[in-house]
């Protein structure tokens, strides 16, 4: 078991459950709070979170903690102020009002495990009666079933009855200052009998972050570029979310490492204009049937935000091409994983471990920082007498 850092004691304590690499803890460590643990099962994940940190992190399945109390003590954690954290959901079936009804007896549905791990979550706020918790989901868990009853609606009522008001809504990340339109469900609960009030947004389409705001100053490399340490070299006066993202960083630069792509493939690159998919490609360019594959390949705008960045990304980066333009150092390729981490908000300083494939995978399974930072932000004032 890893040494485990003592915490310090005047600030908020959170614990984050199903933690990947960190995005939700990071958010909440920059808006103030002490991540007293982060737990998942996802080794390398583990890896990253815990030298992000400062080691408090283990890996395990929260099946296996049969009293969280104790568990809690025993990592050194005397309160837990806030619960935080996104349980897997992908064994609920994303259906229609005219599905739900077959699906209550499907067995395959009902029976897979990932269906389960929503309620680990419950299981833990219920033993540490936290002051706070706030559950990360996909927007679609609105039509997800558990037992022949909406998830959502199941899921609300259960911390009703713990004595909770809880509340959920949909938030944009590129509304808080994320270079991305990716939407998150959030559930909000407290016990405390204050008003559920959500965070106010920071940015408006006239002013969002855009993939050139956020990704124009990293040094250009090549394709198959694999040195996971390179020094950090601007090519352009910083932005205001460049300087953001670099500050605290030094002149090291973690994770800008890129895919391999054959000679088809950068060619195709080569041709697509910003915002271009692969349905508009020519032919000779095409390996893929372009009535399923339409947006096999699709290149990113500078002057926008991403698209949403997904843990599919750990398998290929076709849906974000680097905004490459013929003239320009940059040769066509698709987005490192540095790229990827900015486009998350991950800060320069926070670094990803493992294999390149699976650094990425850790980056599109993430919660923006930055997204999570404003939740963190928003809630703190009602822990300040708590904490101290």
């Amino acid at each position: 078991m890893p040494k485990i850092n003592p915490l310090e004691a005047n600030k908020p304590v959170v614990l984050d459950l199903f933690c990947g690499a960190g995005g939700m803890s990071q958010g909440f460590k920059i808006a103030g709070y002490e991540i007293g643990l982060g737990i998942d099962t996802d080794s390398l994940a583990c890896q990253t979170h815990s030298y992000n940190f400062d080691g408090r992190t283990i890996c395990k399945d929260l099946q296996d903690v049969l009293c969280p109390s104790h568990f809690a003590q025993e990592q050194g954690i005397e309160r837990v102020d806030v619960i935080i954290g996104g349980p897997p959901c992908q064994g609920f079936s994303r259906v229609g009002r005219g599905k739900m009804r077959k699906l209550r007896n499907d067995p395959d549905f009902i029976n897979d495990p990932r269906n389960k791990l929503y309620k680990e979550f419950f299981r833990f706020v219920e033993e540490l009666k936290p002051a706070y918790f706030v559950m990360e989901n996909v927007p679609d868990m609105s039509f997800y079933l558990d037992e022949g009853e909406k998830l959502l609606d199941k899921i609300l009522k259960s911390f009703n009855r713990l004595g909770y008001k809880a509340e959920m809504q949909v938030l944009l990340a590129a509304d808080y200052g994320v270079p991305q339109m990716r939407r998150r469900l959030f559930i909000i609960g407290n016990r405390l009998g204050k008003p559920i009030i959500w965070p106010e947004q920071s940015h408006t389409p006239d002013n969002y972050v855009t993939v050139w705001d956020a990704i124009s100053d990293l040094p250009v490399v090549d394709i198959n570029h694999r040195k996971d340490e390179i020094p950090y070299l601007p090519r352009v006066t910083l932005t205001k979310y460049q300087s953001l993202m670099h500050e605290g960083a030094n002149r090291l630069l973690f994770n800008h490492q890129t895919r391999w792509h054959n000679e088809q493939d950068i060619q195709a690159f080569g041709q697509m204009p910003e915002g271009g998919k692969y349905k508009d490609l020519p032919k000779q360019y095409k390996r893929y049937r372009d009535d399923i594959f339409k947006d096999k390949y699709r290149k990113l705008k500078r002057g926008e935000p991403s698209w949403t960045i997904e843990a599919h990304i750990g398998k290929d980066t076709y849906r974000h091409i680097y905004p490459s333009i013929p003239g320009e150092p940059e040769p066509p390729r698709t987005i490192s994983v540095r790229e990827a981490a900015r486009l998350q908000s991950f800060p320069d300083s926070f670094r990803f471990l493992g294999p390149f494939t699976k650094q990425f995978y850790q980056v599109g399974n993430a919660v923006p920082p930055l997204l999570a930072k404003a939740i963190a932000e928003h809630i703190r004032p009602h822990l300040i007498t708590i904490a101290q």
